[in-house]
């Protein structure tokens, strides 16, 4: 749309089922979006699509009958609840689609290393945050700021630069392996 591609991580599913791995997760749903219908893993259709606002978001509810629900052998895999139906709630289409695609894509080795590089800004930035007070200008106007950030980046990279030249360990830690393996080849 924008031609922007966001790269961050999607949640896992939540819920009950997802959680426990032995039940119907909304994975297990097939979505008719045309008919605006869920249909579960027996084959059941649901009787109710309806929007709903959970945290300012819009979902869509698919909710199924009763009776079926009730008679199904697979009722506790499918809800927790003693009496009430299963209802399965999903984004609109749009962003369900994209919801579905990126948490496929977050386990492929391509999209680990394209947020390997992200995570290291995050960390840069996060590091600058709290050890050099980055979101804070002790000045007014844009060229004192933009001095400060200049600073501040020199601060961190000397920082860090001290930190890989320092070979005693700052802490009572264990040594990492890693560390151990560098010291034995020096």
């Amino acid at each position: 749309m924008h031609g922007i591609t966001l790269l961050g991580p999607v949640a896992a599913d939540h819920s009950s089922q997802a959680r426990a791995g032995s039940g119907f997760d909304k994975t297990a749903f097939t979505i008719d979006w045309d008919n605006e219908q869920a249909i579960c893993p027996r084959g059941a259709t649901s009787v109710s699509w309806t929007e709903l606002k959970m945290k300012e978001n819009t979902y869509l509810q698919a909710r199924f009958a009763e009776a079926v629900c009730r008679s199904c052998p697979d009722r506790t895999r499918c809800t927790s609840s003693a009496t009430r139906p299963r209802s399965v709630a999903v984004l609109p289409r749009p962003l369900h689609e994209i919801q579905t695609r990126n948490r496929l894509d977050q386990h492929t080795e391509q999209w680990q290393r394209r947020y390997a590089i992200r995570a290291g800004i995050e960390a840069t930035l996060s590091q600058n945050v709290r050890a050099h007070g980055l979101r804070r200008s002790r000045y007014r106007g844009l060229a004192r700021t933009h001095v400060q950030h200049i600073l501040t980046a020199i601060a961190c990279n000397v920082a860090r630069v001290a930190a890989w030249i320092d070979t005693a360990p700052t802490t009572r830690r264990r040594a990492t392996h890693f560390r151990t393996l560098c010291s034995a080849t020096a």
